[in-house]
């Protein structure tokens, strides 16, 4: 990956949407992985921007060849999420041990937190 962006907290606030905003006007130029970790895990999941007073991330004109999401495998199962109320189903998806996501980190030119 030539970008990362990691997704770790307040997944339901305008500072998620701005990392996804980011992350999709970078998958036009770079490959990007959008990895979610501890309870950025809930970003993935089938919830209502509009509802929360945000605009619709997930209209964003997005490169789905360049981006990939990245989630942590544990912090994933220890919420109890399913993978069937994911929003990102048209997009590539992988379920990464921490391991993995710490060689994607290492791998990469760029690297972003929220």
């Amino acid at each position: 990956m030539d970008v990362a962006v990691i997704l770790k907290t307040d997944p339901f606030s305008w500072k998620a949407i701005q990392a996804f905003k980011i992350a999709s006007a970078l998958s036009w130029k770079f490959k990007v992985a959008f990895i979610t970790i501890k309870e950025g895990v809930y970003f993935l999941t089938d919830w209502l921007p509009k509802e929360l007073g945000y605009e619709d991330f997930k209209t964003y004109n997005v490169n789905g060849d360049n981006l990939i999401f990245v989630v942590d495998k544990d912090d994933f199962e220890v919420r109890g999420l399913d993978k069937s109320r994911l929003w990102v189903k048209d997009f590539q998806l992988e379920f990464a041990e921490e391991k993995s996501i710490a060689q994607i980190l290492q791998n990469s030119k760029l690297v972003g937190v929220w």
